[in-house]
């Protein structure tokens, strides 16, 4: 059995951030061999981890990772119990960690199981899941991989608020200029939470329902059918221009839609989004 040294027991308490008798105990397991001694912690706290698993993980925190050419962009959801732990260091690491790994993967979407297996960029060797071990180590909370996505286009820009609940990335078809247009245009939609990019890409049945619902009152108030249809006609338009993000009166540009706004920048279309809220 080899002899079990103070400076060993705290480098591994260091580096995993456990109680030192922890730390002990798996060294000594492992006959000194540290390697081993923190597969051993692992395997303990999966378990812990597997037994919170019913936790319910209603705080958390988004991250946004942009690539270096800035035309591809990842957004992550990660989960926790308590709104203490999700301003912690650790879990914004494990969070950054999340969103920094998956920019590089060939998906759009993906949910916890398939992140999980995903290769991570802070240990070399180590998948997602191997990082969400070693944090739940230190935190003892229930942490969940919600979700993730990336966009690409020509130029991709994101925002994060300042509490850590709401993120949004952005691919637009063009450098803007200045480029300050899109960040405003990141801040528009974590204000506005757009439905779709244009009006044809709305929900064939959200739009059915205000139709109906409007030729419904109309029909109430005795209007003429002619009437009726324009009544429709304008909740229709009305709708769309509340919840297509091209026909969205850009918040921070009065009276202007963010089409226009977007155009006098230089840029036409907006490739795709994505809005990610804790809690939503």
């Amino acid at each position: 059995m080899a002899a079990i040294t103070a400076a060993q027991v705290k480098s591994l308490r260091e580096e995993t951030g456990l109680p030192l008798m922890e730390c002990k105990s798996a060294l000594t397991e492992a006959n000194g061999d540290t390697g081993q001694a923190k597969e051993i912690l692992q395997k303990k706290y999966k378990g812990k981890m597997e037994s919170r698993a019913a936790n319910v993980t209603g705080e958390g925190r988004i991250t946004i990772c942009i690539g270096d050419d800035r035309k591809t962009g990842c957004i992550a959801d990660v989960r926790c119990e308590t709104a203490p732990v999700a301003k912690t260091d650790r879990f914004i690491e494990l969070a950054e960690t999340v969103a920094r790994s998956c920019l590089g993967c060939d998906f759009s979407e993906a949910g916890e199981e398939a992140i999980k297996q995903i290769p991570s960029t802070g240990h070399d060797g180590w998948t997602l899941e191997q990082e969400l071990t070693d944090a739940f180590s230190v935190i003892r909370e229930n942490i969940r991989f919600e979700r993730v996505r990336r966009v690409s286009g020509a130029y991709v820009c994101g925002y994060v608020h300042h509490d850590g609940k709401t993120g949004v990335v952005v691919a637009l078809d063009a450098v803007p200029d200045p480029e300050s247009a899109g960040t405003d245009l990141c801040h528009h939609v974590a204000f506005a939470n757009p439905m779709a990019i244009q009006r044809e890409s709305l929900p064939a049945d959200e739009l059915e329902k205000v139709r109906t619902l409007a030729r419904e009152i109309a029909e109430g108030e005795g209007k003429p059918a002619h009437i009726v249809d324009k009544i429709a006609d304008g909740k229709v338009n009305a709708f769309c221009a509340e919840n297509a993000l091209m026909d969205q009166e850009h918040v921070k540009v009065s009276k202007t839609t963010v089409r226009d706004v977007l155009r006098s920048a230089g840029v036409n279309n907006v490739i795709d989004f994505a809005y990610f809220k804790i809690g939503a």
